[in-house]
């Protein structure tokens, strides 16, 4: 590790977001009212963590707050919810510099997993789905049938074992001395206790995963997937990364036995691989898309594929990093769903607008409509005009 200097960790805390956790001693914009006077002490505390190789643990003390994954979900159910992990500000800080330095590290080196796009500069759900939707489209444009499986982790921030993710930084980034011990520090004696509606839990010991909410466990979950991408490399099946949602597609002349067996060898190896990281492929949430020219999907006569025992269903839509693939990549239901959210969202906006400043209703606006518009739409280049 690289020592901080006050004026870069000043500039460090006036970029970040200026949120309060229960668990800071002062609120976030009184320490930034009187930065000059704190920020040398916070500077100490940040060199003296890297130094020492330790990280102390009020900072490593999480309020965890349950957030629906969708809406939609049934809110009486605990699957239903992602634990959120709020964080003192001054541990944001410090992972921050941190994450910060091994970025560089990983970029320097090469160590970061190419077709890996979760938590990365430049890189973002789009430019994986730019990559995907390119490779998918040059495959139909040689005659050829698309293959794509999206594959499905159950709960996996939740489950790193944090022993396999120490030898992982060992083994793979040839961490050692204090950096190591300072990861190890980070991982180790961990609390966190939920807080809902008034209520708390009692405080108890984290003994696996990354904290999501935190700033260095989207990236530390990346290292800890490390491996997946040469066991998938091996069986020559194409894929892309981001964060845990990892997509396969092969191209096939038809999709025969080969086709299905090189897949099924593909799947099995990756189940192993799960199984012995305490990862779960969850098979019945992984989904499938045959996709090609309207021709060649009418001359496959395949609608389904049956996988270690999963019947998956090859003619629906599915919804890939959020935008919906069709087998024929016209996006026309994506277009569909999106323009029919987003007048609805408008209706809503209209019936409110007397009430609204202009400032207000613009806010809305971009927040329920024109974000929804953007999100995928450079898929959209050189779709037919109807």
């Amino acid at each position: 590790f690289v020592p901080v200097s006050p004026p870069s960790v000043t500039e460090l805390i006036l970029s970040l977001k200026p949120t309060t956790c229960s668990l800071d001693p002062i609120p976030t914009p009184l320490l930034i009212s009187q930065l000059h006077f704190l920020v040398p002490h916070i500077t100490d505390i940040i060199n003296l963590s890297l130094s020492s190789g330790s990280v102390p643990i009020p900072l490593k003390t999480a309020i965890i707050t349950p957030t629906l994954k969708k809406p939609s979900l049934d809110a009486s159910q605990l699957s239903s919810y992602r634990p959120i992990s709020n964080l003192p500000f001054l541990s944001k800080v410090l992972e921050r510099v941190v994450a910060s330095q091994l970025r560089s590290f990983l970029s320097t080196h090469s160590l970061f997993e190419p077709l890996q796009s979760g938590f990365r500069a430049a890189h973002s759900t789009e430019t994986a789905l730019v990559k995907v939707t390119n490779d998918i489209l040059t495959i139909c444009d040689q005659g050829s049938l698309c293959l794509l499986v999206l594959l499905d982790l159950s709960a996996a921030f939740d489950t790193v074992d944090h022993t396999i993710l120490l030898h992982r930084l060992s083994s793979h980034l040839n961490f050692q001395g204090t950096v190591l011990e300072w990861f190890r520090s980070y991982l180790s004696h961990r609390l966190h206790f939920v807080s809902t509606n008034g209520f708390s839990s009692t405080p108890r010991t984290v003994s696996c995963g990354v904290p999501q909410g935190s700033v260095l466990g989207p990236l530390l979950f990346t290292l800890y997937m490390l491996p997946l991408g040469d066991i998938i490399r091996r069986h020559g099946i194409n894929f892309h990364m981001y964060a845990d949602d990892t997509q396969l597609y092969l191209s096939s002349s038809t999709l025969n036995s080969t086709t299905t067996d090189v897949l099924t060898a593909c799947l099995s190896d990756i189940e192993s691989w799960t199984r012995d990281n305490f990862l779960q492929l969850n098979m019945r949430k992984t989904e499938a898309l045959l996709i090609g020219s309207r021709q060649r999907l009418r001359t496959s006569g395949a609608d389904s594929i049956s996988i270690q025992g999963c019947t998956l269903h090859l003619s629906k839509p599915v919804r890939n990093l959020g935008v919906l693939f069709d087998p024929e990549l016209s996006f026309l239901p994506h277009i569909r769903t999106t323009t029919g959210t987003a007048f609805h969202h408008l209706r809503n906006i209209a019936r409110l607008r007397h009430y609204l400043t202009p400032h207000a209703a613009e806010t809305l606006v971009h927040a329920f409509v024109t974000s929804r518009l953007d999100y995928g739409n450079s898929l959209l280049a050189g779709l037919p005009a109807t």
